[in-house]
């Protein structure tokens, strides 16, 4: 609401003016402050017009404090005038309203002596279509939002049975990105001979979304050697190990060798290293293949202990693309990544990545809702943030991230915030919201491919390690949800709860 008063007052910025995006704003012109009923005033959206400056419109609240707006209320309800006001004032407010994007034009109610409950009577119908108008909008909005929620579960149902069909046919789209071919040169050095016994590292020129597989060149095997090539995919923001390989150098072959990850990458583009280490190596180590020369140090290929130059080139390298997210065919893997696990039983602590984390979702956003994101991924800090509210718990989504050999899903929560109440934490895998509901809600036990890590307690100067068991392994991937809830249900202000360092440990 907004009014023009007939007393002037320094410029200053209103403490009220957030009142113009809080409810209905009734603008008034040339009506006196005392006329208007003090039950209309206290409302606090009640604006007196004093005029436009180009873009801006001046007003005063009820408080006599004067203050410049640039954009037109979202909600304004009509426009009080007294009969004397000029038409030209009017007519200045309306054009501004008109120029800013207002959508109708107000009501223009004139307030005179005698006829106020008229005037009254007139702001409440205009009210009343308001809040019709408003009621029919909330519904249209749900009727939209119901349908874009059809609509995705729909889009991912496709997907996931596109991507099911093109795993099975092996018709994963796969292309080369980036190719640095060998140079033929007798006199080439020995990069894996010359090297510490960590081995090499190079640094990839591309980002790591879409990479599905790299290839490496031989110029030179023994085939009757004993030894193995390790390699490893490593994100040098947080030195996280993507995907390792163990490959026996009588499995390689002289020319281009795949290293097929076990899937696409996707999520927060990333800058990737790959390291090489020959081990149980009696004799000399292969000769691995050089590209041309490199001008740019960083990308030349450097010793992985000490991260200098080795030589002034490249090795000769391809990096091949797919679809995000999506597992390789079998023809594309000749190296598949961890082949090491079918030697090698026993188990493995996997951290889930930053980019696994960038996937996390607000499962119960129908139930639970914030002026802010209640789930939020943060992978600098390696973290998921879930807010709890006052009252119920919120849920958060890791949609099939946890393998069908998983053992233990665990992770460390805490509240950065020293003001914050204490705060209810827990983990649970599952592969659907309403079965992670019952879970939570402690009304039954898991069942197989299952975990429930309890409710755990965590104050503000807390570090908890939260961790779910999966009792009884199954063939397919699992969800990772997480849940938070206040201790004491009531004032959820400062609770800036996370989930830190997921890891899950894998039975090889």
């Amino acid at each position: 609401m907004a009014l023009t008063a007939n007393t002037t007052t320094p410029f200053a910025q209103s403490p009220r003016a957030d009142g113009l995006l809080k409810g209905p704003v009734l603008f008034v012109i040339k009506v006196h402050r005392d006329r208007i009923p003090s039950t209309l005033l206290s409302t606090g959206h009640v604006f007196w017009f004093q005029g436009t400056d180009g873009e801006a419109a001046t007003l005063v609240d009820v408080n006599g404090n004067r203050f410049n707006v640039r954009d037109t209320p979202p909600c304004t309800l009509a426009i009080l005038a007294d009969p004397s006001a000029p038409e030209g004032e009017r007519g200045q407010l309306l054009d501004w309203l008109r120029s800013r994007g207002l959508q109708h034009q107000p009501a223009l109610i004139e307030w005179d002596a005698g006829q106020q409950s008229s005037a009254m009577a007139r702001l409440v119908e205009e009210l009343i279509k308001l809040l019709v108008t408003s009621a029919h909008r909330t519904v249209e909005a749900n009727r939209e939002l119901l349908k874009l929620r059809m609509f995705n579960a729909d889009l991912q149902d496709s997907f996931a049975a596109v991507e099911s069909y093109m795993q099975l046919q092996g018709l994963q789209p796969f292309d080369l990105a980036f190719s640095n071919e060998p140079l033929s040169n007798p006199s080439q050095p020995n990069v894996l001979a010359h090297s510490s016994p960590e081995g090499i590292s190079q640094i990839l020129p591309v980002a790591s979304t879409a990479v599905s597989a790299i290839a490496i060149h031989f110029e030179r095997l023994d085939p009757h050697q004993e030894a193995e090539l390790r390699a490893d995919l490593v994100s040098l923001e947080d030195r996280c190990t993507i995907d390792s390989w163990i490959v026996p150098l009588s499995s390689l072959d002289v020319g281009w060798n795949f290293l097929g990850l076990t899937r696409t990458l996707g999520g927060i583009p990333r800058s990737l290293e790959v390291r090489l280490q020959v081990t149980g190596m009696d004799g000399e180590p292969p000769l691995l293949s050089l590209g041309g020369l490199q001008p740019v140090d960083m990308f030349q290929v450097r010793d992985a202990d000490t991260e200098r130059p080795l030589v002034k080139n490249s090795i000769a390298l391809q990096i091949w693309c797919g679809l995000p997210g999506v597992s390789l065919p079998t023809w594309a893997n000749y190296f598949p990544a961890h082949s090491e696990q079918g030697s090698t039983p026993g188990f493995r602590e996997v951290s889930l990545s930053p980019g696994t984390l960038d996937l996390a979702s607000h499962a119960n956003c129908d139930e639970i809702s914030f002026e802010f994101p209640a789930i939020l991924a943060l992978p600098q800090e390696r973290a998921v943030a879930c807010h709890p509210p006052e009252t119920g718990m919120t849920i958060g989504m890791l949609p099939t991230v946890c393998p069908p050999a998983a053992r233990r899903v665990s992770a460390s929560a805490s509240i950065s915030n020293e003001k914050s109440n204490d705060v209810d934490f827990a983990i649970v895998v599952a592969n659907d919201l309403a079965r992670t509901r019952e879970l939570l809600e402690e009304k039954r036990a898991p069942s197989a491919g299952e975990a429930f890590s309890g409710w755990s307690r965590v104050a503000n100067t807390d570090t908890v390690r939260v961790s779910a068991f999966v009792s009884e392994q199954v063939a397919s991937p699992q969800s990772i949800y997480i849940a938070t809830r206040m201790t004491t249900p009531g004032v959820n202000s400062f609770a800036w709860a996370k989930f830190r360092d997921f890891s899950i440990l894998v039975d090889r």
